[in-house]
């Protein structure tokens, strides 16, 4: 197993911690596939929606937007993919696209041919769980960002935005106790929050002074953990729980 491959599937394995004994058959399974990379530039497609599907990707490093397009013209990101990542893993269920993937950054994933995948997933059903538990999870992720649109107000929205990437870089050894890196513009939040670039900007202003977070080149700064999360309600089980029974 190469380090590169290696560095990746230990990434994946901290989300898929209760893999336990299997963890070897599961990076050697994942490793034999990852033979070969892509490249892509920032802002490139990675896949555009009701392009067929025709491999799937572990990011080994770099940033990528999942996104919606509406027919007014605006965008609606739903999520960001990291290093572990998978895109495009609903090759295993379909045959088209039904969004956008994006680079946000230069980035860098081993591509997975979709029939040996489906293969692995159907000869190794402790695999198939942790994938499909995997995925689970970041559901998890939209259903908190869609009661962030619905219900939470400008400052909720970004401190549990903030607070959510923080426990999901850390987890991967891509953050410190400070705080983090985050490649994204101020209309990317906007597009991520239903909010707009002004309300974007002054709220980050009004966390700054209320010392609870600054933003800048960049990266976030956490001034004080705790209070951003009682501010953002924010509770870090969604990411965390595991399986049951």
């Amino acid at each position: 197993m190469s380090e590169a491959i290696g560095l990746t599937i230990q990434r994946l394995l901290r989300k898929i911690r209760f893999l336990g004994a299997v963890e070897d058959s599961f990076g050697q399974a994942l490793s034999a596939l990852c033979t070969d990379r892509a490249h892509f530039a920032r802002g490139d497609l990675v896949i555009a929606r009701g392009e067929p599907y025709r491999r799937i990707y572990l990011i080994e490093q770099g940033w990528a937007l999942r996104y919606k397009l509406l027919g007014s013209g605006g965008r609606q990101i739903t999520n960001y993919a990291i290093a572990s990542d998978f895109l495009c893993f609903n090759a295993a269920l379909f045959r088209h696209a039904d969004h956008f993937v994006m680079a946000r950054t230069e980035l860098v994933a081993f591509t997975l041919p979709i029939r040996p995948f489906l293969q692995i997933l159907n000869d190794k059903p402790e695999i198939a769980l942790a994938l499909a538990w995997a995925n689970a999870q970041e559901e998890a992720v939209l259903a908190e960002r869609l009661a962030s649109l619905g219900r939470r107000n400008a400052k909720q929205r970004l401190s549990h935005l903030f607070c959510e990437l923080w426990q999901r870089l850390d987890r991967l050894g891509l953050a410190d106790s400070e705080g983090f890196e985050l490649p994204l513009s101020q209309d990317e939040l906007a597009d991520t929050l239903g909010l707009s670039l002004v309300h974007v900007n002054r709220t980050l202003g009004e966390l700054s002074r209320q010392g609870l977070l600054s933003f800048r080149h960049q990266r976030v700064t956490l001034h004080d953990v705790a209070g951003l999360e009682r501010l953002a309600g924010f509770d870090a089980g969604y990411l965390r729980d595991q399986p049951g029974g």
